[in-house]
């Protein structure tokens, strides 16, 4: 039996342009600088992590609670209506759940949202859970996420595939041994080499693993 461990911004969804906008929109409703560097700071962020930055370092006279609601009420729209899969990801989905896979999605984003997109494109039906990195108090730059994620599963080392499309996600996740897929994301394409060179597998979208 597999144990198949899917990231979901990037890696399922085709949701990270809308993450690279957000920070910038919450900023400019509040009349901030957009830092040039912002999208390499936060990206491997929770939203009560990234609501800690933009209090502490961007001086925003909010608390963290305000600060993540208002940034969550930003996103929680494209996620209810508008976010799509990844191309042939769904097709991808059936076919292991047909064969017995058992599967979980381990992402940094928050169920508040992550639900209703799921529900809307069907496919929470597939998984055994959700995980999220703020409910274990646990980060992908950590091989800990991951192991906790398997463990639930009912998974080994050597039964478990982790999907990533981040860097830092997929060093994470190969500093404790796992086995990694990494997805294509024109987000995360710069890099691209490093995805390629650390991963077993690097795919362009879930065709080439029907």
């Amino acid at each position: 039996m597999k144990h198949l461990i899917f990231d979901l911004d990037g890696t399922l969804l085709d949701s990270m342009p809308v993450w690279k906008g957000v920070g910038t929109a919450f900023l400019t409703n509040h009349g901030a600088a957009t830092p040039e560097n912002l999208h390499d700071v936060v990206k491997t962020l929770t939203v009560y992590q990234t609501a800690e930055y933009f209090r502490d370092h961007l001086d925003i006279k909010l608390t963290i609670e305000e600060i993540a609601n208002e940034i969550i009420s930003i996103i929680v729209d494209n996620y209810r209506f508008h976010i799509p899969l990844k191309p042939f990801a769904k097709e991808y989905l059936e076919k292991e759940y047909a064969l017995g896979s058992k599967m979980c999605i381990l992402t940094a984003s928050e169920n508040d949202y992550v639900i209703p997109a799921l529900e809307r494109l069907d496919i929470l039906k597939y998984f055994e859970f959700i995980m999220t990195c703020s409910e274990v108090g646990h980060f992908k730059t950590e091989s800990k996420v991951f192991e906790l994620a398997m463990e639930r599963l009912g998974g080994t080392k050597e039964s478990t595939i982790v999907f990533e499309d981040a860097l830092h996600a997929i060093k994470g996740a190969k500093s404790g041994n796992f086995t990694v897929y990494a997805i294509k994301d024109p987000v995360t394409e710069r890099d691209s080499e490093s995805l390629q060179r650390l991963a077993e597998r690097y795919i362009e979208n879930y065709q080439e693993l029907l």
